[in-house]
């Protein structure tokens, strides 16, 4: 019996609030998420608290102990680079390791201290003890920022900058307007050397194909959460979803390391078999702050990771946000998208946040919903990578649908899907794969699996993997520099 328009609309309602497909989609991949995704929050989070604190400059026993702990967790190796060596163009940066940095009155009382936060203190400032007078310290050794009084910078420029070797301390506005002593006491005890290493943390999942998708972000940025950390919490929880599932297609390698460096570092260092083998990567930043989840483009544009991500983005998320490549954050996406190896690698994260390089990039900030948010959009778009097949027709003509029990799918409640419904058996020519028919067609991929699925399982069409393509990593094309780089 045909369901009457307000029977359907009530069925369908009921069944969303279930988190059931409504009738002709039997999918429930589209948003919102799940509320029972399958994911270990509070470990997510542990991580995140555990570290976040830390002193995580680019090459720090404190960065150590955050890589050691990540490499223990994901069973993965440690890639390193001595300090002062040179992989790439880049020099890696000086060890850094901070014992003490406070700002004090002249009487003892202590202004900051680097022991509340690492941010207190500009990244690399080397050991400095005496008085020095107020001007002199507000002019040369304070950052601040009038405008958001009760907050305070984090400084980090000196971390890319080998040679420069000064100090000073990040200070909330607040407390700068106290200080009106004539002369203050700095004690910084801080060692700038070569005597350490920076880590490339390198978890693999090995799978059918030696094809190898790379997930990155960063550990380094001290007292910052989603700038960084977060991310790598989400990258984590990937890895252990797709660890604890049967052996993927693709292989799947984790990067996590301190910015650019760690890029130059693993090109450089690594078996030359691994990045060889490096097919399509993206790169996880800010995709913890409380801003619309998006993405920005690889170098090329046009390759299949940037039609699956725009894919997903564009159904399963409230807003499409598309930038082009590095106009949304920008990061190590650049050395591996970059000269001498061209492999189209993404950024995804959210637009800029309030918190941004601030001492407020802290736990309290931190969305836990977008932690989930992020995670499931990676599983849905690892999931195409992994599900995405081949439809070998066994028909000619359009299928007579309501024979074989498959007329509801006509009535989808998805903008241009009756029209779309003949076009998809079209392209059913043992050629398109289902991602090819939702990158023709601008529809859902999941949608059009649910409705091809049926086909197979009544006989009338026969699944084929897809095989890999060398077009599936797009190409530079004159076009998209101009457009993308400016």
């Amino acid at each position: 019996m045909a369901r009457d328009d307000k029977s359907e609309k009530q069925e369908d309602i009921a069944a969303l609030v279930q988190g059931k497909p409504i009738a002709g989609s039997r999918s429930t991949h589209r948003y919102p998420f799940p509320k029972d995704l399958d994911m270990d929050l509070e470990r997510a989070v542990s991580l995140i608290d555990r570290f976040w604190k830390h002193n995580r400059s680019a090459v720090n026993p404190e960065t150590d102990e955050f890589a050691f702990a990540l490499a223990e967790e994901l069973g993965a190796e440690i890639l390193e680079a001595k300090s002062g060596e040179t992989c790439l163009t880049w020099t890696v940066p000086d060890n850094w390791y901070v014992r003490k940095g406070q700002l004090k009155t002249l009487s003892g009382d202590i202004l900051v201290d680097f022991a509340d936060n690492p941010l207190h203190l500009w990244t690399h400032s080397c050991s400095f003890s005496g008085t020095i007078s107020r001007s002199e310290l507000i002019r040369d050794h304070i950052n601040t920022d009038p405008d958001r009084p009760d907050e305070f910078l984090y400084h980090y420029a000196n971390g890319y900058r080998s040679q420069v070797r000064d100090w000073g301390f990040c200070v909330p506005y607040r407390t700068l307007e106290t200080m009106t002593d004539p002369s203050y006491h700095v004690e910084i005890d801080a060692d700038l050397d070569k005597n350490g290493t920076l880590k490339v943390v390198d978890a693999f999942i090995e799978g059918e194909l030696t094809e190898t998708i790379f997930i990155m972000a960063h550990t380094c940025h001290p007292g910052q959460v989603s700038d960084g950390i977060g991310c790598i919490a989400a990258g984590a929880e990937l890895y252990h979803k797709l660890k604890a599932g049967p052996k993927p297609r693709y292989s799947y390698r984790f990067l996590f390391s301190p910015e650019y460096f760690g890029g130059a570092v693993y090109l450089e260092k690594a078996d030359p078999k691994k990045i060889e083998a490096l097919h399509m990567g993206v790169y996880l930043d800010m995709v913890t702050t409380h801003s619309p989840l998006g993405f920005q483009r690889s170098l090329q544009g046009n390759s299949r990771f940037d039609a699956i991500t725009r894919n997903v983005m564009k159904s399963h998320t409230p807003t499409l946000v598309e930038r082009p490549y590095r106009k949304l954050w920008g990061n190590d996406e650049t050395f591996y998208n970059g000269t001498g190896y061209q492999i189209p690698t993404l950024g995804i994260g959210r637009l800029m946040h309030r918190e941004y390089h601030y001492d407020s990039d802290n736990m309290e900030n931190l969305s836990q919903y977008h932690l989930k948010e992020t995670l499931w959009v990676l599983q849905r778009i690892i999931e195409i990578l992994e599900t995405d097949y081949i439809p070998v027709p066994n028909f000619k003509g359009p299928v007579y649908l309501s024979k074989y029990n498959m007329s509801a799918a006509l009535g989808n409640d998805v903008p241009g899907w009756r029209e779309n419904v003949e076009r998809i058996q079209f392209l059913m020519d043992g050629e398109h794969s289902i991602m090819d028919m939702a990158d023709v067609l601008d529809l859902d991929y999941y949608l059009i699996r649910d409705f091809v699925d049926q086909f197979v399982e009544k006989g009338l069409a026969e699944r084929i993997k897809r095989p890999v393509k060398k077009a599936d990593t797009g190409r530079i094309t004159a076009d998209g520099l101009r457009v993308d780089l400016g």
